[in-house]
C-alpha cells in the first residue's frame, strides 16, 4: 500500500533574482528605451524582496499566534 499524503519537504527557500518590470507611467518608444542599469535593477530587486521578506514575518508571526494575516 502507499502513503496517503506526500510528505512535505523541509527546507528553506533558496533566494534567487527575479526582475520584476516597474510600470512608471511613461510610454516610450521601443527604440527610445536604454537598459536599465546594474545598479538601478539591483536597487528594485532589493526593494522586491525586502517587501516579501517583510510579509513572511508577518505571516509567521500571524501563524504563531493563530491569527488571520492580510485580512
Amino acid at each position: 500500500m502507499g502513503e496517503k499524503y506526500a510528505k512535505k519537504s523541509a527546507g528553506r527557500h533558496s533566494l534567487s533574482f527575479v526582475f520584476v518590470h516597474m510600470d512608471d507611467g511613461r510610454k516610450q518608444s521601443p527604440l527610445l528605451l536604454q537598459r536599465e542599469s546594474w545598479w538601478v535593477l539591483c536597487r528594485r530587486w532589493l526593494h522586491y524582496n525586502s517587501i516579501q521578506w517583510r510579509w513572511d514575518v508577518e505571516r509567521r508571526i500571524a501563524r504563531i499566534f493563530h491569527r488571520r494575516w492580510g485580512g
